[in-house]
C-alpha cells in the first residue's frame, strides 16, 4: 500500500504482511507529491504539484530521478503510465494542458486542452489504443469536461 503526503513531502509504503512501513523523502523540499502511478517494471512516477517536476522512484534502490516540466508553474496533479508503450502522462492544475513524457528519449510533448482553467484531476489510458482520457474542470466557473487525447 502506497501513500503520498502532499504537505509531508514524502511517500510511505506499507507492507500489510509484515505490518512494516518505509518512508521515502522527496528530493525537492515542499514538492507536494500527488496522484502517482507505477510503470510495468514497478517504478513509481510522481507529479510534484508544488515542485513543478515529474519524478521517478525506484522502490528497490530508493533512487529518485527528476525532470523539469516544459511549463513553469504547471502544477502537475496526476500521472498515469501507459504500461504498453512506456510513456508517462501528466495532468496539470495550472497549464491547461496534459504532458506526455517519453522515458526513452527524455522528451515531453504538450497537448493543450480546449478550455481555460482546466484543472486535470483524473487521467485514464486505453491499453489497446493508447488513447488518453482526461477529466478536468471543477474550478469556479469551469464546467466539468472530458477530453480524448491521441498520441502524435
Amino acid at each position: 500500500i502506497w501513500i503520498s503526503e502532499l504537505a509531508g513531502t514524502r511517500l510511505v509504503r506499507h507492507d500489510p504482511a509484515t505490518n512494516t512501513f518505509r518512508t521515502f523523502d522527496m528530493p525537492t523540499p515542499h514538492s507536494g507529491p500527488r496522484r502517482f502511478d507505477f510503470d510495468a517494471r514497478g517504478a513509481l512516477w510522481i507529479p510534484e504539484y508544488a515542485g513543478g517536476k515529474l519524478t521517478r522512484l525506484d522502490p528497490t534502490t530508493g533512487r529518485f530521478t527528476q525532470w523539469e516540466l516544459p511549463m513553469k508553474d504547471a502544477a502537475p496533479y496526476v500521472v498515469r503510465v501507459d504500461r504498453e508503450r512506456g510513456d508517462a502522462w501528466i495532468g496539470t492544475g495550472a497549464a491547461d494542458a496534459v504532458f506526455r513524457f517519453d522515458p526513452r528519449t527524455l522528451r515531453f510533448t504538450t497537448y493543450e486542452l480546449p478550455t481555460r482553467g482546466a484543472l486535470v484531476r483524473h487521467l485514464d489510458i486505453d491499453p489497446r489504443t493508447g488513447v488518453v482520457w482526461a477529466a478536468y474542470g471543477a474550478s469556479p466557473g469551469v464546467a466539468a469536461r472530458i477530453a480524448r487525447i491521441e498520441r502524435d
